[in-house]
């Protein structure tokens, strides 16, 4: 049972100083720094806001989509668009492009900064127009050409169009990273090999000196998409102790969409795990296809990791009993000298006193 210490008092003028600080933090306007691609307002000065919308337009590539989505064959060409419409009361300026997708370390979705060239999907993207100016509630279709190298690569390429804000301060023209797109998926016809990796396993017990506890371990690994699929996956992890007399399986959320050559580190924690000396733990995934693509084949990708995880609270009521086992029987033999010292002692006591009578009885002379 882990017991938790008293929390010491805090005095009134430091828990004052605390809370000042805290509303202070709470209150203070963010700093003008990169916003996520979801994001399409953008305050400019007080009390003016600019918002736009993205979406792919509505052309004979398809109609009603909320995102581009292709399977050409190397060499081919699409024509299609991005529609934008500006939900501001001001004009805006907008910058549009195309970028690379890549898998970010928590699980989601981004494509690169404005100012990193793209070298895939997004490369093979050739804008009509780089600018657009839209009056206030106006909208506007922007056409791209989407040509495939006759050496592209079989498989998925994941990018977006992007819509970016630019306005002027100062009579300067600043580029704001606050960008609105819609992604694009391209699969490349040709052999398809879904993979993924599990590295970097590494795993750490918390126990309990409760003697009928349990722990839990911690487990954290890196997935790399090694194939060339879009691939989600279905999580398993698997702790055994004692040379398999012990075993638990765990599932844990499935993994997010990692995109090919992406890669993300996970961290989970799986609770109720016997503390059986040497753990031995198994990452195992299995690839899945994403909810927009058919089923597919892919082999489990699995990695372990071994741990000691020390009884402690077993350990002591162990302690305590083989104590209590040798202890008795010393117990017991003091116990039983104590009880014929005090015999004898009470024996010895007796004869002396028993002589002492005598001696005097002989001593006293007659009457007569």
């Amino acid at each position: 049972m882990t017991r938790r210490s008293a929390t010491p008092a805090v005095p009134r003028h430091i828990l004052a100083a605390m809370l000042m600080a805290l509303v202070t933090l709470l209150w203070t306007p963010p700093k003008a720094t990169a916003a996520p691609t979801t994001t399409a307002s953008t305050p400019v000065a007080a009390g003016d806001q600019i918002s736009w919308g993205a979406a792919p337009a509505d052309t004979p590539v398809g109609t009603g989509r909320n995102r581009f989505t292709y399977t050409l064959a190397p060499g081919s060409r699409v024509t299609d668009a991005i529609a934008v419409v500006n939900r501001s009361d001001t004009t805006i300026k907008l910058r549009v492009y195309a970028s690379d997708a890549f898998t970010t370390p928590s699980g989601g979705i981004d494509l690169l900064p404005a100012d990193k060239k793209p070298s895939d999907v997004g490369s093979w993207i050739t804008m009509r127009s780089s600018t657009l100016t839209l009056k206030s509630q106006k909208s506007a279709v922007v056409p791209f050409t989407l040509t495939v190298p006759a050496k592209a690569t079989p498989g998925d390429h994941s990018g977006g169009v992007v819509t970016s804000l630019i306005t002027k301060t100062d009579g300067k023209t600043v580029r704001l990273d606050r960008r609105l797109g819609s992604r694009l998926y391209l699969r490349v016809a040709g052999p398809l090999s879904p993979a993924l990796t599990v590295t970097d396993v590494h795993t750490a017990y918390r126990g309990t000196l409760n003697p009928v506890g349990r722990g839990s371990t911690h487990v954290t690994y890196t997935v790399a998409n090694t194939g060339n699929v879009r691939l989600k996956a279905h999580q398993l992890i698997r702790t055994s102790g004692l040379f398999g007399l012990i075993s638990q399986n765990a599932r844990v959320a499935d993994l997010p969409e990692v995109l090919p050559g992406s890669s993300l580190t996970r961290t989970v924690t799986v609770t109720g795990i016997w503390p059986a000396f040497r753990l031995d733990t198994d990452v195992i995934l299995r690839p899945i296809a994403s909810d927009d693509l058919p089923p597919l084949q892919a082999d489990e990708a699995t990695a372990s990791h071994s741990l000691w995880a020390w009884p402690w609270g077993q350990l002591i009521v162990l302690a305590a009993v083989i104590a209590a086992a040798c202890g008795c029987p010393l117990l017991r033999k003091r116990r039983k000298r104590k009880v014929e010292q005090a015999i004898s002692d009470a024996v010895t006591k007796a004869l002396r006193s028993s002589t002492t009578e005598a001696r005097s009885s002989q001593d006293q002379p007659s009457s007569h």
